[in-house]
């Protein structure tokens, strides 16, 4: 039986033509310029311009400047459109929110290729597995952000994978994704615990109160034997491993399957 109103074939689909991913990227960042820092922007300058604007500016890390439109302090780097896009996010309200989801959803949706980024609101992190950012991302993300208490998780959770998707074009923030992802799942450790330990010294408590089995022991001891190859300064007899995005990006669905343990059953 034939599709319902099937998703229209594009133009490049159509016509049986190629497009890389650097050319999606340009397409990305010309639509979003018209729909986010254009009409978007235009919706709601008369109430939350300065507001929006001082929120791309601080996402951007510049100084801004209320003499020229929003879309002409932005430029055309994919990078530093994703960056603005969670500054517009910021500087909303909650309709004008609802708006901008809709509106990056059309984004990627229409993109001409997977652009290897996926939206969690209130900001992009890279694309990988898709069932695994379901159960090791999306559902952690949703569930720290909704108990107040695990803030001191949240925070370095979301700034690591904040620095993993940086880090497609700056691959020293590599090494900072293991810090953050491990102070996050220190921090988890400590509200399980109530113990104001270290992760090593907190490990197999950790394990006891997410009732897991004893072979879990071994899998955490190693997970903090590396990151602290990370989080201290390197020993000439052990250096620290060459880190590459493939494995930087295992470690996060690593902590994440820790503190998807930590999740209540309920």
């Amino acid at each position: 039986m034939a599709e319902k109103n099937p998703k229209p074939r594009s133009f490049y689909q159509r016509f049986a033509l190629t497009i890389n991913l650097d050319e999606a990227r340009e397409k990305f960042v010309a639509r979003a310029h018209n729909r986010v820092f254009e009409q978007l922007y235009l919706r709601y300058r008369s109430v939350l311009g300065e507001q929006i604007m001082l929120s791309v500016a601080d996402a951007l890390g510049r100084r801004v400047d209320f003499r020229h439109s929003l879309s002409s302090q932005i430029g055309e780097d994919f990078l530093d459109v994703l960056k603005a896009i969670e500054g517009v996010h910021a500087g909303l309200d909650s309709h004008g929110i609802g708006a901008l989801d809709g509106v990056i959803d059309y984004l990627l949706r229409n993109s001409e290729v997977d652009l290897g980024v996926r939206w969690r609101p209130p900001f992009f992190v890279p694309a990988g597995a898709e069932e695994l950012d379901e159960k090791l991302v999306s559902d952690n993300l949703l569930w720290l952000r909704e108990a107040p208490s695990f803030e001191p998780v949240l925070t370095p959770y979301e700034k690591g994978l904040r620095h993993l998707l940086h880090s497609q074009n700056r691959p020293e923030l590599l090494k900072d994704v293991i810090t953050d992802m491990y102070e996050s799942l220190e921090a988890v450790a400590k509200l399980l615990t109530g113990r104001d330990s270290d992760l090593s010294g907190n490990a197999e408590l950790f394990i006891k109160k997410v009732k897991a089995s004893d072979e879990y022991k071994m899998i955490l001891k190693n997970y903090v034997d590396y990151a602290n190859r990370f989080r201290h300064a390197a020993r000439k007899t052990q250096p620290r491993p060459v880190l590459s995005a493939r494995e930087t990006e295992s470690f996060v669905y690593l902590t994440g399957l820790f503190i998807r343990l930590a999740l209540p059953t309920s």
